[in-house]
Order: structure tokens, then C-alpha cells, then sequence
């Protein structure tokens, strides 16, 4: 019955054209304000859309606003690309527009493939150098969703790839020099896969691997080098309450593998794998309790975050160290030559790390109101500030001032940072 159902919503996705479903959310939602070109020429689209229609934007979207401006057909001079949808009806549209003779006009309207924009990107998947629309497309439900490419040729889009996904990478696994696409498809409790494809004249599937379909997902996916020499595809699963591993797949010898056993990975929480040292390789995520909390409950420990790299067999080696604070909403980087030596003490808005041979203070972290913060006071080192709080390292840590760094600041530079 799953598997029916599932493929009811798969069919909806890619093809239906008249069933109801609610609006996207936010579809009408305003606009931010643009640089003048740019908003100009969103009144232009705007003024020529169906009546009652109005610009979506995707739910995952590499460029803010409602249009993205991209070269599709390698010519130097950009196109616009957005969608629509007209209110009370469910289907879709997409238009390529250009400038031409000083003015922009429309070059092609397309139909979309389901009923909400669920991510937009662009790269060049069918022909090497040139980018192609890729479009997520879903009904609302999270386990069925419809990819597809579009490429221009002959002066319209022509849709070039249609497939079922949940989520997706355009990578280079196979090291061939063209893009190539790992598709992840889940259905929890009936079946997981992960499929290679390569676009070669027509689509070619490269590789396929079954994954654990009894995870609840995969909340974080991302590709890049996993090695000095070797791309793969890195995926972070919930699994249970709040657990969770990290799968690493990797394309040798011909095939789609999965590259470690997902028990050396388990983790008590959700970690979020990343480049979390900067040098272009994508660490795999990892934590542990420190010293003296082995007995606690599991929501009192101070959490360790650890980022590992990928051995090229079946193991890994940890480098960075971290630690995490999600209330106060910072991170703290371990100094190399704390490690295997260190415990956490927590308190109220205060973090001592201490060393466990000797017990000596190594540094103290506390979060200050604003209010009761003054610059004269000499015994603290201002990390960071916020409107409400100063951040400060004892003046016994001030040598590892760069080893903080405010959550937001993560999220704004790319979440990797390097130390002096």
C-alpha cells in the first residue's frame, strides 16, 4: 500500500496538471528591495504576468529574490529566469527572458513539473560549459519530489531529465570532468537508494547502492572532495529520537559504493558535517563526552563535536575538535595541544575548560549583558559583542581569541574558519 501510495504522489509530482492542493507557502509573500536594475526589471516581469498570477520563489534558492540572472546559452549576456503561478490553480510555469534590442522581452514559457518550487539551481549537467535549469518540484509531500533539467537549444527549453528524488548532488564522482548527478531516494520504512546518473547524449546510469530505509532522513547532504583525490557524496541521518551517522559514498572500480560502516559514525545527536577546517575537504561529523561525565544524563553532558577525514578505505582520522554552544550561540574551536587532556565545566553563561592532569584553569569563556559589561575590566578579553551580550576569554586564554566564533558569523562566512 506504501509503495502505491508513494507512487500515486510520484506520478502527481512529475505529471498531473488538475488535481487541488494548497498554494505554496509564502508564494504571495513581498518582495525584498532590490538594486534599482533588478527591481526594475521584476516590475517588468510583473506587468506581464497573467492576471491573479505572482512570482515564486524556491525553498531552497542559490540567488535571494524571485528571478535569478544566469548565461544559459554561453553568449556572455545574462537571462532571467523565474517562475509563476497563477492563483487557484496548481500548475507551475517558468519563462526565460533576455535583453533585446535595449529592452527585456521573453524569450520562452515552460510548464513546470508539480505544484511548488522546491530548489533551483544551475549548472551544466547535459552539455559540458554550458548551464542548465534544474528544478525541484513537489506536491507538499517530503517523500515525493520530481527533479528536472532543462537545457536551451534552438531558442526554447527543452526538458532533458526527469526524475524522482529526495534529495541530490551534481558532483564529478567518476573524475571523467563532467558533472554527473547522485540521486537520493527515500521512503522511510520501504526502501532507500542512491543513483548515480551522467547525461551523455541521453541519461546513463552510472551506479546504484541501497541505504538504510529505517533511517527518519537525511537532514544534511553535500558533496565535494572527501580526499586530497577523491570526490563523494556525504550524508548526515537522523535516526531514533535524536541520533544519528553519516554515510559517505564514493564511485570505484565502477560502482556506486557506500565507503564506511555506519556504526563508526553513530553519533548521540544530530551533527552536521562540513569543511569544518577550511582546506577544501569535507570532514565527516562526530562527538563525544568529555572526561567525569560518563554517568550524567545525556542532555547535561558538554558535548565534543569532532571532525573526521575519510582514510580512503573503511576508517577515519579526527582533526578539529569542538565545542558547541546552542544556547548562547557560539562555537569554540579545541586548541591542538589541549586534546586527550581536557575536561568542560559548565555553569550559568560561563565554560571552563580545565586541564585533567594537573586540574589548572586552561581557559574560561563567559557570556555578559551588555549592561553589566565594562571595557576597563582587565581580568577578561572581548571575544565578540552582540545588542544584548558581550562574549569574553579570560585574560589566561587570550591567546586562542581565534578559536571563537559566533554561530551567525558560521552561518554568514561558510561555517569553516582557520586559526593564527
Amino acid at each position: 500500500m506504501k509503495r502505491k501510495a508513494a507512487a500515486a504522489w510520484l506520478a502527481l509530482v512529475l505529471g498531473c496538471t488538475g488535481c487541488g492542493f494548497m498554494e505554496q507557502p509564502g508564494a504571495y509573500m513581498r518582495l525584498p528591495k532590490l538594486p534599482a536594475e533588478q527591481e526594475a526589471l521584476k516590475l517588468t516581469i510583473e506587468r506581464s504576468l497573467p492576471e491573479g498570477a505572482a512570482l515564486i520563489r524556491p525553498r531552497k534558492v542559490e540567488q535571494k529574490g524571485a528571478f535569478s540572472l544566469i548565461d544559459l546559452d554561453g553568449d556572455g549576456s545574462e537571462e532571467a529566469v523565474f517562475f509563476y503561478k497563477i492563483k487557484n490553480k496548481e500548475q507551475l510555469n517558468g519563462e526565460i527572458w533576455r535583453i533585446k534590442d535595449g529592452s527585456w522581452q521573453r524569450l520562452d514559457r515552460f510548464e513546470g513539473a508539480g505544484f511548488e518550487l522546491d530548489s533551483l539551481t544551475f549548472d551544466d549537467v547535459v552539455q559540458k560549459g554550458r548551464k542548465d535549469v534544474i528544478a525541484g518540484y513537489s506536491t507538499g509531500a517530503e517523500s515525493a519530489k520530481g527533479l528536472a533539467v532543462y537545457s536551451w537549444e534552438a531558442g526554447r527549453m527543452v526538458k532533458k531529465v526527469e526524475l524522482p528524488y529526495t534529495d541530490y548532488v551534481i558532483n564529478d564522482l567518476n573524475g571523467d570532468g563532467k558533472k554527473d548527478v547522485t540521486v537520493i531516494v527515500h521512503d522511510r520504512g520501504v526502501s532507500s537508494n542512491a543513483t548515480l546518473y551522467q547525461y551523455d547524449n541521453e541519461l546513463r546510469k552510472l551506479g546504484s547502492v541501497r541505504l538504510d530505509s529505517t533511517v527518519n532522513d537525511y537532514y544534511n547532504v553535500l558533496g565535494g572532495r572527501v580526499s586530497a583525490d577523491k570526490r563523494g557524496v556525504v550524508l548526515d541521518a537522523s535516526v531514533g529520537a535524536h541520533s544519528s551517522y553519516t554515510e559517505l559514498l564514493v564511485y570505484e572500480g565502477g560502482k556506486l559504493k557506500r565507503a564506511l560502516n555506519p556504526q563508526t559514525t553513530y553519533k548521540a545527536y544530530s551533527g552536521k558535517s562540513e569543511d569544518a577546517d577550511g582546506d577544501g575537504i569535507i570532514e565527516i561529523s562526530g562527538m563525544y563526552d568529555p572526561p567525569g561525565y560518563e554517568n550524567e544524563a545525556m542532555a547535561n553532558i558538554p558535548w565534543i563535536e569532532t571532525f573526521a577525514k575519510w582514510d580512503g578505505g573503511r576508517g577515519l582520522t579526527t582533526g578539529l575538535e569542538r565545542y558547541y554552544s546552542g544556547e548562547y550561540g557560539y562555537t569554540f574551536d579545541i586548541p591542538p595541544e589541549w586534546k586527550g587532556r581536557f575536561t568542560v565545566k559548565k555553569s550559568e553563561a560561563s565554560v571552563r575548560f580545565v586541564d585533567t592532569g594537573d586540574g589548572k584553569l586552561l581557559a574560561e569563556i563567559r557570556v555578559f549583558p551588555q549592561a553589566e559589561w565594562t571595557d576597563d575590566n582587565k581580568s577578561w578579553i572581548v571575544l565578540s559583542r552582540t545588542m544584548d551580550q558581550v562574549y569574553a576569554i579570560d585574560a589566561n586564554g587570550a591567546a586562542y581569541r581565534s578559536f571563537f566564533r559566533l554561530l551567525s558569523e558560521a552561518r554568514a562566512g561558510g561555517g569553516s574558519q582557520t586559526h593564527e
